[in-house]
């Protein structure tokens, strides 16, 4: 190749070698606590998979317990048996007798941070903690089986970028933000410092 065809060839080179990386998508919390219910959903289904449960076996979804993000999981666990080619239902009143019960609990469930005095990054830790149980059509039937799931995500994102992120509608998925402030680094130093000069003037005059 000639020096003529590398030189035609070089602002285009160039324009693509400064061309801006593409922007990675910054999650709201309610983003990051659908990503760590899914992490702990697929594993619970994981688990079932391994139970003598047939796919064309209709499964009856109850979640155990109030929570707000009832409706979420609730979701989620259907969408995720569906994907797997199991029958799902989410109500009771229409569900033949003998239905087999998948109940749930929420065990915890939240999104918790903090702020990084040095950086202006707010640490995002979001976090889930669920009990499912197989058992009979029947309240109080025996377990088929039982387990015990949890996720988590964590990551970070600029404070001034936090207020966007948040939504009021979704209690479970809103951070309260505390900040840190310089006042508890100074005050040590300056203990520190004090105590340490009045040892020195304490050595120095005996």
């Amino acid at each position: 190749m000639n020096l003529r065809k590398i030189y035609a060839w070089l602002p285009i080179l160039l324009l693509v070698l400064a061309a801006p990386a593409p922007a990675v998508p910054v999650l709201t919390n309610m983003d990051l606590v659908v990503g760590t219910v899914e992490q702990a959903v697929d594993q619970a289904l994981g688990q079932l998979e391994t139970q003598a449960v047939g796919r064309d076996q209709l499964l009856l979804v109850v979640p155990q317990g109030k929570h707000a993000a009832t409706w979420l999981v609730d979701h989620l666990l259907a969408e995720g048996l569906l994907a797997r080619g199991f029958t799902v239902t989410l109500d009771s009143a229409t569900a033949p007798v003998g239905t087999p019960r998948l109940s749930y609990r929420i065990l915890d469930l939240g999104v918790t941070g903090r702020s990084s005095l040095w950086s202006g990054q707010f640490h995002r830790d979001s976090r889930v903690n669920l009990v499912l149980q197989l058992s009979g059509s029947a309240k109080g039937a025996p377990l088929d089986w039982q387990g015990e799931v949890a996720g988590h995500l964590a990551d970070r994102v600029p404070m001034d970028r936090l207020p966007l992120l948040q939504d009021a509608a979704y209690d479970f998925a809103k951070i309260e933000v505390q900040r840190q402030s310089w006042g508890k680094f100074v005050e040590p130093v300056i203990v520190s410092t004090v105590l340490g000069g009045l040892i020195h003037l304490f050595f120095s005059n005996r």
